[in-house]
């Protein structure tokens, strides 16, 4: 019978036999790590075990499988070790990799950092535990830990932990030796596999020497750049930049000379056609074992339809702002085809559709101006015709955008050139590709808009028509969007016309200057309105405002202002008067037909001017005289109540007094904080009422201009008379102090 020595030396040399067949066969060190444990921990006498590897310096341990006996689960151990980060120097495993040596804790629950795992620990019964870094010695050199718990500790003999240093040994043997083996292989794996991807890829692959000659060229590099591997090997890279990108080649080589890589470098390269595209660079370094840095890969992406579609997007936005910046057809159109200079073409130009069917009254910008006057020029000269060849005429016949890639071409000069002057500026002009698309909006047929491409390397191609054709479609509705302006703008303008006399009437005895101002523009035009009427025995002035602006609140006030003057001839009363209109604004056809109106009959007496004043809800008139001014005022908004309630005022203008009105364009002038009252508009004319009459009224505009820093936002009328001297009276006659602006 064997000694127990005898017999613990036996099951030394056998676990040592058996791990050592198991390395040999083992492919990796997921496959051998469960029998490696087991071995170890048979030997040690302990319950449960677990293999880290050291991946990078930099990263944490990775728990590559754990082991335990079959009396024993300790999965939840290892469940909780994959939560936890163990860097070099923490934890018990971490120890050891940062130490080289083994790393032991007799009581784990007394082991420095041991708190996440030690509850699970704990609860499974496991008491002690030790790593062995693998192998042992430089921390440098750690390759895994091998960790082992049991649930007693009991010192290890010498020879034991020597052959436990020998299993590390062996095993980071295995691992340093298929790591090798791995990496070879990849690498002849990838060296394959890189040979076929550099034939099979759809990205264009060459190479270059550290001069920049080109050393290979990939079957995708002739597709992108059109030269056959004949054509391109042994040239200079630089037959494919363009000249504008002439330094580009020179500072990617010197960053290649510096080890660097690019990645994802966008820019433009040059197609053997002469077509400019956008690539997408990848530059790498090629190193030789023997001699370093010998050159360098170039791979090349197209993306010329990716970044045409995010140009486009980005001109569409900026496009569509400028196109809302003004609402006048010519200006819109200059717009238009300025915008598109130098970005989307050397030369754009829109060919409007004549009332006669031909195409011309021509809008052009370029990036030389006095070429696109010329071509301007010859269009207004030479008007397309609708039946001819020419690139606009076959568009606009077929309602499709189209693109000629080609302009040199004979056939397709003969086509484009209208007259001599024309194929002179052509070819003065280098007219290369062009793009055409109809302008069509509602139905439509405004014109074409054109682009001229006119440098040797640009094209368009088919994937430029989608985004040109919605460019078309935003500037035909914005020029359609001006032509409905403008002839609203002529429809407001003729009803603003109706909305006072072209001057005041002159009414012997009476001095009236009035000021109207219409803040609006176009369609936007406001409701204030103003008349006088002469009759036998004196006048009748009126002054009045109607809500809202357009052509709506333009219409509502003619309605008012020709009611009054057919109501005057036929009743005597103003209040009456304003009455009848209120009827009539309670009949109109929207609900916003409102209105401010003051109406005042002015009849010659012996004692100078008899005034009846209507009022209602309009702001008050002004009456100065050698006391304080007096407000006549009152009344409500016509059109609102079935029953008027007009106030009515009746006075005696002296030949020292003034009646001044105006309408709330001048109390509302200006920011909020800046309006005023009534009675500071009284206040206003009190103290101006001994200047002559159009110095008055042009006074109490300064003001209300003033207030709004030069521009007004609301319609304006100030209105003012007094008594003057007839022609017999004063011997000589008097100019009529009348100023309408």
């Amino acid at each position: 019978m064997k000694e127990p020595q005898e017999l613990e030396l036996w099951r030394y040399l056998q676990s040592q036999r058996e791990l050592a067949a198991r390395l040999i066969e083992g492919d990796s060190l997921e496959q051998v790590t469960p029998r490696f444990l087991e071995i170890v921990a048979n030997l040690l006498r302990w319950e449960a075990g677990a293999i880290w590897e050291v991946v990078d310096a930099s990263e944490p341990l990775r728990l590559v499988a754990g082991w335990s006996t079959s009396e024993l689960d300790a999965r939840p151990l290892w469940r909780r070790s994959r939560e936890l980060s163990f860097k070099r120097g923490t934890g018990l495993p971490g120890d050891a990799w940062d130490t080289g040596q083994i790393a032991l804790a007799p009581n784990y629950r007394d082991y420095p950092t041991t708190a996440p795992r030690y509850e699970v620990s704990a609860q499974l019964g496991l008491e002690a535990a030790l790593a062995i870094p693998v192998p042992i010695g430089d921390p440098e050199h750690v390759l895994a830990v091998a960790e082992f718990h049991t649930l007693s500790f009991a010192a290890q003999s010498q020879e034991l932990m020597a052959l436990l240093s020998g299993f590390a040994d062996q095993l980071g043997t295995f691992i340093a030796r298929r790591r090798a083996e791995a990496k070879s292989a990849e690498a002849e794996r990838f060296r394959q596999h890189l040979a076929e991807v550099v034939r099979g890829t759809q990205d264009a692959v060459l190479s270059k020497d550290l001069d920049g000659i080109v050393t290979t060229w990939n079957p995708a590099a002739a597709r992108l750049y059109g030269y056959t591997p004949e054509e391109a090997i042994g040239r200079h890279v630089s037959f494919l930049v363009p000249p504008d990108h002439k330094d580009e080649e020179k500072v990617i080589l010197d960053r290649v000379k510096r080890g660097e890589r690019l990645d994802t470098y966008e820019t433009e390269r040059l197609r053997a056609d002469g077509a400019r595209i956008f690539v997408s660079l990848t530059v790498s370094p090629i190193r030789s074992p023997m001699r370093g840095l010998i050159g360098a890969s170039v791979v090349a992406r197209d993306i010329t339809a990716q970044v045409r579609r995010r140009r486009a997007q980005e001109f569409l936005v900026a496009a569509s702002r400028l196109l809302d910046t003004s609402l006048d057809p010519e200006e819109t159109a200059r717009t238009i085809v300025s915008t598109a200079v130098p970005e989307l073409a050397e030369i754009c130009l829109i060919d409007f559709r004549r009332p006669d069917g031909w195409y011309g009254d021509t809008i052009a910008a370029g990036a030389n101006p006095e070429m696109a006057a010329r071509l301007e020029r010859i269009r207004r000269e030479s008007p397309l015709d609708p039946g001819g060849e020419h690139p606009v005429a076959q568009v606009l016949r077929l309602n499709q955008p189209m693109i000629w890639r080609d302009l040199k071409a004979p056939e397709v000069v003969d086509k484009v050139s209208q007259n001599d002057d024309h194929l002179a500026l052509m070819r003065e002009a280098g007219y290369n590709s062009a793009a055409v698309v109809p302008l069509v909006a509602r139905g439509r047929v405004l014109g074409a808009l054109s682009f001229l491409h006119a440098h040797g390397d640009m094209r368009y191609d088919p994937d430029d028509l989608d985004f040109l054709s919605e460019l078309g479609e935003r500037a035909a509705l914005a020029l359609d969007n001006a032509r409905l302006y403008r002839e609203r703008d002529r429809v407001a303008k003729s009803l603003q016309r109706g909305l006072r006399p072209p001057r005041p009437a002159e009414v012997e005895g009476l001095g009236i200057s009035v000021v109207f101002e219409a803040a609006g523009e176009g369609i936007e035009v406001g409701g204030d309105l103003y008349d006088v009427l002469p009759t036998e025995d004196g006048c009748w002035i009126l002054v009045g405002d109607v809500a809202g602006k357009g052509s709506t609140a333009a219409s509502v006030s003619v309605a008012v202002r020709h009611s009054v003057r057919g109501l005057t001839r036929e009743i005597d009363e103003p209040d009456e008067v304003l009455r009848r209109v209120n009827e009539l604004l309670l009949t109109g056809a929207t609900l916003n037909d409102f209105a401010t109106a003051m109406l005042a009959r002015l009849q010659r007496v012996e004692t100078g001017w008899r005034i009846v004043l209507a009022s209602a809800g309009h702001p008050p008139a002004v009456l100065t005289g050698d006391a304080e001014p007096e407000q006549l005022g009152g009344g409500t908004v016509l059109g609102a109540w079935k029953e008027a309630n007009v106030a009515r005022h009746e006075r005696v203008l002296d030949p020292a007094s003034t009646l001044a009105l105006c309408t709330d364009g001048w109390l509302e002038a200006g920011p909020v904080s800046r309006h005023q009252g009534p009675e500071i508009f009284a206040e206003m004319t009190q103290s101006l009422a001994g200047l002559e009459l159009d110095e008055l009224t042009a006074r109490l505009r300064a003001d209300a201009v003033s207030r709004s820093s030069g521009t007004l936002r609301d319609d304006l009328v100030v209105l003012a008379v007094r008594p003057r001297a007839t022609s017999a009276e004063a011997g000589t006659p008097r100019e009529l102090a009348v100023r309408a602006t």
